[in-house]
């Protein structure tokens, strides 16, 4: 005799190309279909730490890293990073700035949303291959409500960490009132023609560099399952985990043969794909933790020197047992 039908398991996340088998029902996910609901975060963040009808989503690294760190047992990792990027690019400076290298940084005013974001530990990670430290700079946050309140309240004791009222680290970046913003603005224009730019003139061989000496492509997203629906079924996690991979597969193999008939919207698509290839490899976008140790280390090194996580995590803290051998 068989039980209820479950349903569809409900996943919130964006939409990628790496998600797009799965949202169309080409991958099944342990041979049921899923339901994605699209949500940008951080708004997707909270729904998922507070809908129990959701059972899996995309949730910031740091977030997830600082929720164990503090032994909360919301939600059980899965090595799927859904969204990846460096973050040499997100550094924004007035037009008129004097500000060309990060090492020019200590004693400057800087905006963000949240201190404990991931983007931001990854730049201030970069910040500190330069010789700055958080201590040396002025910080202001600006996200309403924050998704770490505890995190900024006790690092208020140790660092300069202000909220700003009006909510628009970008408008106190024009008038002045902020040095550095980092993020991207809201207003796409002004990343390439408006009041501001970026602070490293050549962030694009910046990044190719970094990846060259570290082999780290910076991860921002994490999979996660609510610790409710991994109790009643612990196999969910490697039913995801092979489910995600088999449809980043599809996507990648996808802009690989469909080159007569480009899949993307980019006329050179084949070039990006070979010069992708000859710096990343085969596998541009990996899964799992042995393919994303030397990330994932470097993450949990930054995490713990500037003071969002205490004491050091491991990386098998991040995930589910059952995933620990990918």
């Amino acid at each position: 005799m068989t039980g209820p039908d479950p349903g569809p398991l409900i996943l919130l996340t964006r939409h990628y190309d790496r998600t797009s088998a799965l949202e169309d029902g080409r991958v099944l996910i342990g041979g049921r279909p899923a339901r994605f609901e699209m949500a940008e975060p951080p708004v997707a963040f909270k729904r998922l730490s507070e809908d129990p009808a959701v059972t899996a989503g995309e949730m910031s690294l740091g977030f997830h890293t600082a929720l164990v760190s503090g032994g909360a047992g919301k939600f059980v990792g899965v090595p799927v990073y859904l969204s990846r990027s460096f973050r040499h690019g997100n550094v924004f400076v007035r037009e008129d700035s004097p500000l060309e290298d990060f090492s020019q940084l200590p004693g400057t005013r800087i905006g963000l949303e949240e201190y404990a974001m991931t983007l931001a530990v990854w730049i201030r990670g970069l910040f500190a291959e330069a010789g700055v430290t958080p201590e040396t700079i002025r910080w202001f946050t600006a996200r309403d409500p924050v998704a770490a309140p505890e995190v900024e309240a006790r690092l208020r004791r140790t660092l300069d960490l202000t909220r700003v009222d009006n909510g628009s680290t970008w408008k106190m970046l024009a008038t002045g009132e902020l040095d550095v913003v980092l993020g991207r603005p809201p207003d796409a224009r002004d990343v390439y023609d408006g009041p501001f730019r970026r602070l490293l003139p050549s962030h694009w061989q910046a990044q190719r560099q970094y990846y060259r000496d570290t082999g780290i492509f910076p991860i921002m997203h994490v999979l996660v399952v609510r610790r409710e629906a991994y109790d009643a079924n612990p196999a969910i996690v490697t039913d995801l985990y092979k489910a995600f991979t088999e449809s980043k597969r599809l996507a990648i193999e996808d802009l690989r043969v469909n080159l007569n008939t480009l899949s993307v919207a980019l006329p050179m698509l084949e070039a990006h794909v070979e010069e992708t290839d000859a710096l990343f490899g085969q596998d541009w976008w990996p899964y799992g933790i042995k393919s994303n140790t030397a990330a994932l280390s470097k993450f949990l090194d930054y995490s713990l020197e500037q003071g969002l996580i205490t004491p050091q995590l491991e990386i098998g803290q991040l995930f589910s047992p059952e995933t620990l051998g990918t």
